[in-house]
């Protein structure tokens, strides 16, 4: 009798384990199906693109980096400072990654 009440016990705490981490799981997939709600826009995904340009034009070391947003159009301004000292800002459109205008 009491080995039916452990079978029992047993196939009970299985099986509501079970239920809870089926019930977890599709709950995740759930939220991943959807659109990506925290995914940045595409004028912002080409963060690192301006940096390596940036990087390239003016080597050195990036000190500093804003986001400035005017309707709907983000520019990146990467502060470099170059080996000998110089600072330099550069801005970078973030919809396509292109270096628009610099300055010393």
């Amino acid at each position: 009798m009491a080995f039916k009440k452990l079978k029992f016990g047993l196939f009970f705490t299985f099986s509501f384990g079970l239920f809870i981490l089926l019930n977890f799981m599709t709950v995740a997939n759930a939220e991943t199906d959807e659109k990506d709600r925290f995914a940045l826009p595409s004028s912002m995904v080409n963060i690192p693109v301006c940096q390596k340009k940036a990087l390239l034009l003016h080597p050195g070391t990036i000190k500093g980096l804003r986001t400035l947003h005017q309707n709907g159009v983000f520019l990146f301004q990467i502060r470099i400072t170059q080996k000998n000292d110089v600072d330099v800002l550069v801005f970078c459109d973030g919809e396509t990654g292109n270096i628009s205008e610099k300055m010393n």
